[in-house]
């Protein structure tokens, strides 16, 4: 069995103020059509790495290219930057 490939993403959270259902979105440059609304910073962070890989494997699925700015982790290890609520 194939190792899954990590990728490295930036991911964007901003404060939605528009009245809607949530109160949070995260967005990645690196992965133009991801979107993950929750109503907390943490929520969002926590669903996105789940929304992402269903997105790729979407796209790898029906053939359309990964976006030349997702960066395909290349060993373990690797360094990440995390959010932490204090």
């Amino acid at each position: 069995m194939e190792k899954p490939v990590l990728y490295e993403l930036d991911i964007q959270i901003e404060q939605l103020t528009d009245g809607g259902d949530y109160g949070y979105m995260a967005t990645s440059p690196d992965l133009p059509n991801l979107i993950v609304a929750g109503d907390t910073p943490e929520e969002v962070l926590a669903l996105a790495p789940q929304v992402a890989s269903a997105l790729i494997a979407s796209m790898q699925a029906s053939g359309d290219p990964l976006p030349l700015t997702l960066r395909a982790v290349p060993s373990l290890p690797f360094h990440a930057r995390i959010a932490v609520p204090a």
